[in-house]
């Protein structure tokens, strides 16, 4: 069992389900509060400076981890979280103090983030995603953010037909509401039932950069479903004690009680319960202002793991390979080049070499000035 079946949920037409599980970073919320001209954002650095404004604990192990990074010019989230593993490898005798360290820093990010995201930021961006379709556009013109070359390579677009069902799962790693504000397929840009007379409610288009000698004719559009929903494994801002910070799974864990399990931010997720079965039959994984830390190894790794695999439907009928789309901000220390990222993406996973699958990995490099589809925030 995998992803919800919806082509037995009452559509008249349904033809192949497309599963898309769409993870989204801090890079997102990050790209909001800039394009909304935001006094604060989300990164580490300045959740370091609002503790300090309230006299947090100084002897707190990772607030001193953060300023050692800060210091360096490390400003990815993953990179504290990095620094977590570090002091439990060294001594595993401090996973008690490390625990307890970052469960005092719950509280006070919740009120951080209150800060950073205050209730006039999402009813702007939410006002604009359904003003200018900006959730819809997203959802179906995707494809057009690929350089021609790469749009010919990807495989995704040969199988796309009239009537098909695009199941949309965004994994957010965020504590915000901002993505789920975007995505959310409001009464004025979405109406399940637009025709008189058909229940079809999308229209995908499978060759928006009208790419030329392609597997889809330039222009074609085609009339479909669509389906989305958006899930939190790390927790929610409304929810301060849901709020997860950690490691990665312990590759070994000793028993139950383990003290790397208990850090481990894919076992208070329930990860294994949760979401392992939905890799059973995503057809296109994308990702999206994602860092590609160690610490969300374990969903990189099973993204790599099923990566080109031969997958079809319960009837064969519909046979694919699963592929991966990267997006990846160009800018100051991040500016990696395509076969970087896809580098940085596979040691993430824990994969030294990734043979065949490597070929099923495109990357998206772009920055404030490239003109993008997918979540697309910008105001100009």
């Amino acid at each position: 069992m995998g992803h919800r079946d919806y082509r037995s949920s009452g559509f008249t037409s349904a033809g192949n389900q497309h599963n898309i599980m769409a993870f989204v970073g801090n890079g997102f919320d990050i790209q909001v509060m800039s394009d909304y001209g935001s006094a604060v954002d989300t990164r580490y650095v300045s959740f370091y400076h609002f503790l300090k404004l309230r006299s947090f604990d100084e002897e707190n192990p990772i607030l001193r981890e953060m300023e050692k990074l800060r210091e360096e010019g490390r400003e990815d989230w993953s990179d504290v979280e990095g620094v977590v593993a570090d002091l439990l490898e060294r001594d595993r005798w401090r996973a008690t103090e490390l625990s307890d360290a970052l469960r005092h820093m719950q509280g006070e990010f919740s009120e951080f983030l209150s800060l950073a995201v205050p209730s006039d930021l999402l009813a702007d961006l939410g006002s604009d995603s359904m003003d200018r379709g900006l959730a819809m556009a997203s959802l179906r013109g995707f494809l057009g953010d690929l350089k021609p070359e790469i749009y010919r390579r990807t495989r995704f677009p040969e199988r796309v037909q009239n009537f098909d069902v695009y199941n949309f799962l965004f994994v957010n790693f965020n504590y915000t509401s901002l993505l789920d504000d975007f995505v959310y397929l409001d009464q004025k840009q979405f109406d399940p039932l637009p025709y008189k007379t058909v229940d079809r409610n999308f229209v995908f288009r499978g060759n928006p950069s009208d790419v030329a000698s392609a597997s889809v004719r330039p222009g074609d559009t085609f009339s479909s479903y669509v389906m989305t929903d958006v899930v939190h494994p790390h927790g929610h801002q409304s929810i301060p004690r849901s709020l997860l910070f950690g490691i990665d799974e312990p590759a070994r864990a000793a028993g139950n009680q383990d003290s790397g399990l208990r850090l481990a931010k894919p076992f208070w997720a329930q990860n294994e319960r949760r979401y392992k079965h939905l890799f059973a039959d995503t057809e296109l994984y994308i990702i999206f202002g994602c860092s590609l830390g160690d610490s969300d190894r374990w969903w990189w790794r099973h993204i790599a793991d099923s990566l080109g695999q031969e997958r079809s439907t319960g009837d064969e009928e519909f046979e694919y390979q699963p592929e991966l789309i990267i997006y990846w901000f160009s800018g100051g220390s991040a500016a990696l080049t395509e076969s970087e990222v896809r580098e940085k993406f596979f040691r993430a996973a824990g994969m030294d070499d990734p043979s065949d699958a490597a070929e099923f990995v495109h990357v998206v490099v772009y920055d404030s000035a490239t003109d993008r589809c997918w979540l697309n925030t910008s105001r100009a």
